[in-house]
């Protein structure tokens, strides 16, 4: 019955309503406070162990971080009546959540955008299995639970273990980081292991000459809920046997002390001490599957591995990797055997060492500093994004969430406002003038400076507005947005060409004049990730309805791309006939084959970045997403490429910002178009900067460790495993090798330039040519008629 009631779905989702339900709710009135932190256990009280140190560690970097606490003993206790209510408002509007253990009641919640939930797993190393690895064995997860799988950041001993850790949480591998375990770093401390050790067995009333023995076994049974203790071993004869020189000490898991007997005269109990200092005051630690054996092996002191179940417990919990991998010290199944084993324990170094490489290869003290810096603070997978500035219908995802139906009904009236607004506008007499509107930066693109620029130079009656704003944060600024879009109106209504680089609300949910003449001059080159009407309905994509309620990308006259193959995809992105399609690249590609216009560029950073002077340069631009992951470790791959004569320049999106620490360089306030003026390779995931680095023959490689989920998520317009200009790796190891083998070639970007990026005339790239910017300046000066009439 009860295995019945662990498996009942239904039950599951009762049980876990309380918090649910008001969770839900309020992540659609409430705001996540990137100031706060959770941390929770249903296993211990308080702040201790790994919470203790990130707690401590967190609030010397950050004094004014809110942090909260919500604790239970174990996972059989009642709740509190006012944790029940407090919880689901901290779920809701913490930034970061920390868990150490199982926490049942956070697995069904979605962790909210801009949110992180961290697992700082209470355990070194991977010994038996866990969690999803479990599946089909006694006491493992039911198929399809949903147990541990949004956890966004796990760090972890040592790097050959991420995969382990990624399995037992059925998470992808790129969100568990070789980081470290926090309360390690107390290993590394020799003036606390010195005193902790004097402490603690003075407490227990051990001798200083005295050899200390603690057995220190895992539970048995498949969780908190059925654990039960180890008794094959009769410690008070063991301690017996091994004489005045020595003194045992017991200390059970806890999940298993309250059912454990008590201890026979002679053993003293070393339940009440943490386990960090009762280790720091072991002399030979005796224990069977328990993750002690890793922290214990930073100490470098004899273990004595007591498994008398073993055959039965490899067939019903089963390890990471056999059990010999974990003998570093003698292997007793026999009790009568243990007196004799621990008074030869002694340590093999050369074993010990490649046990420490193997599991513990990330722990050297300081791993509760990396973990707050990159997975609290500064993570490398979590950067700030600046949602609210997001062009709708852009490139980018724009999912609309929340209540839908109320977005709607907004979009509708707004179309309303806006056309009441511009219906009298639209009695003024047209002018010759071209209208360029952007949400899509900051500050005027280089791509419309250099088109008012041809459009002059071939009329200089023409009259060029350039009007760009993103979108603002805060309901306030909102405002003062609208009163921009009245401007937007009137220029509108009295011009003859409007050309956008993105979705404009003005473009697309108006009726315009006959005369006007509207044309998308899409902000990115090429054909790569789907995008618009492409992806409506999908993970990253515009909702339909939202869509439809804004006239998204409708009313195009004239569509730009850069390459005929471009058409198709153009046209189903905008969903326009594909004859309003023309081949015509946007003007970037001017400056980018322009030498005298690149070698300035170069010499305007080389002046404000001097120490990229001389060294081969890899530009890194992750694609831009919405909830802000990066799925590369950079500072990962800032140290493997350095290891191959690479120095590596991360740019990241303009809407995106993290500060990594001083070990990467970000390149200044140079944008990813401008440093590759002075790069010698170009990583990327899925970045259509990729374009960019052809055009300059930059050998392109491509880091993609999600690269399935985002297959399935986006998908290409092009064939991604077979039409890209370079290799395709999963991991930073990999790239480091490939760039030592020259993967990727100049050729090879030449042949993708060719392909998707169509320069009219001359092949060959002039200085102060500009056959970009004139071919599409001859396209409105067309659509503007004569200047005489």
């Amino acid at each position: 019955m009860r295995e019945l009631l662990r498996t009942s779905r239904v039950l599951r989702w009762l049980r876990a309503q309380p918090v649910a339900l008001p969770y839900r709710i309020l992540l659609r009135i409430t705001r996540v406070r990137p100031e706060r932190f959770l941390f929770l256990s249903d296993s211990h009280l308080g702040f201790t162990g790994n919470m203790g140190f990130v707690r401590g560690e967190l609030l010397r970097r950050m004094p004014e971080a809110q942090v909260a606490g919500v604790f239970k003993p174990h996972l059989t206790a009642r709740r509190p009546v006012r944790d029940v209510i407090r919880l689901p408002w901290l779920l809701a509007t913490s930034g970061t959540i920390v868990v150490d253990d199982f926490y049942p009641i956070i697995y069904p919640l979605p962790i909210r955008r801009g949110a992180r939930l961290v697992q700082i797993w209470h355990a070194a190393g991977a010994f038996k299995q866990v969690g999803h690895s479990r599946a089909g064995l006694p006491g493992g997860p039911v198929p399809g639970s949903d147990i541990h799988r949004n956890y966004t950041h796990v760090p972890v001993s040592s790097e050959s273990i991420r995969t382990d850790y990624a399995e037992a949480f059925g998470i992808d591998v790129s969100r568990v980081q070789a980081l470290g375990v926090p309360r390690t770093d107390a290993f590394f401390d020799a003036d606390r292991v010195t005193t902790t050790r004097a402490r603690v067995r003075a407490r227990l009333g051990v001798r200083d000459d005295a050899r200390v023995v603690l057995y220190a076994p895992t539970f048995r049974g498949n969780g908190q809920r059925t654990a039960r203790p180890e008794e094959s071993a009769d410690w008070g004869r063991v301690a017996a046997e091994l004489g005045e020189g020595f003194r045992v000490v017991v200390r059970q898991h806890p999940f298993a002390a309250k059912s454990a007997p008590p201890l026979p005269d002679g053993v003293l109990d070393g339940g009440s001490e943490e386990m960090n200092d009762l280790l720091m005051a072991t002399d030979i630690l005796v224990t069977d599957y328990s993750s002690s054996i890793f922290e214990f092996a930073l100490l470098r002191r004899p273990v004595v591995l007591f498994v008398p179940d073993l055959d039965d417990y490899a067939g019903s919990r089963s390890f990471y990797r056999p059990f010999d991998s974990y003998a570093i010290g003698p292997v007793v199944r026999e009790p009568a055997d243990l007196a004799a084993a621990l008074r030869r324990a002694e340590v093999d170094d050369a074993v010990l060492d490649t046990f420490l490489e193997e599991f513990c290869g990330a722990l050297d003290g300081g791993s509760t500093a990396r973990i707050v810096e990159r997975m609290l603070l500064a993570s490398p997978e979590r950067v700030v994004v600046d949602e609210e500035a997001v062009a709708p219908g852009s490139v980018e995802p724009t999912r609309a969430e929340g209540a839908m139906g109320l977005r709607v009904a907004a979009a509708r009236l707004a179309r309303i406002i806006l056309s009441v607004a511009y219906a009298p506008l639209k009695l003024l007499p047209v002018q010759r003038k071209v209208v360029m509107i952007s949400r899509e930066h900051p500050v005027v693109p280089d791509d419309f400076t250099d088109l008012a620029a041809a459009l002059t130079r071939h009329d200089d009656a023409v009259r060029v507005v350039m009007l760009v704003r993103m979108v603002p944060p805060g309901i306030l600024r909102k405002i003062g947005y609208g009163f921009h879009l009245l401007r937007q109106l009137y220029h509108v209504a009295t011009a003859r060409v409007l050309i956008i680089d993105t979705y404009a609300i003005v473009a697309s949910v108006l009726r315009h004049r006959d005369e006007l003449t509207v044309i998308q001059m899409w902000h990115a080159l090429g054909a790569f990730k789907k995008f618009g009407l492409s992806i409506l309905g999908r993970e990253e994509g515009r909702d339909r309805r939202l869509a439809d309620a804004m006239r998204m990308h409708q009313g195009y006259d004239l569509v730009l791309t850069s390459a005929e193959e471009c058409r198709p995809a153009f046209a189903d992105a905008f969903g326009t006939p594909l004859e309003r399609v023309a081949v015509a690249p946007l003007p970037r590609v001017d400056r980018l084959r322009d030498p005298a216009r690149r070698e300035r560029t170069r010499a305007r950073i080389l002046a404000a970045l001097p120490h990229l002077a001389g060294r081969r340069i890899a530009v890194f631009a992750p694609t831009f997403r919405l909830d802000g992951t990066v799925a590369v470790d950079v500072r990962a791959l800032t140290e493997a490429l350095h290891g191959h004569g690479v120095h590596t320049v991360v740019k990241l999106h303009p809407l995106m910002h993290a500060d990594f620490g001083p070990d990467v360089d970000t390149g200044g306030d140079f944008s990813t178009q401008e440093m590759l003026a002075i790069a010698d390779l170009f990583i990327t995931d899925y970045s259509s900067a990729l374009y960019e680095a052809s055009v300059l023959d930059i050998p392109t490689y491509f880091l993609t460790p999600d690269l399935d989920a985002y297959l399935e998520s986006r998908d290409f317009y092009l064939d991604y495993r077979r039409d890209l200009p370079g290799p395709i790796v999963r991991t930073v190891d990999e790239l480091a090798r490939a760039i030592g083998r020259a993967d990727a070639s100049a050729a090879d970007a030449q042949r993708f330039a060719r392909r998707w990026v169509q320069v009219p005339g001359d092949p060959a790239p002039a200085p102060g040519a500009t056959p970009c910017a004139d071919a599409i300046a001859e396209i409105v000066s067309a659509r503007l008629g004569d200047p005489r009439s």
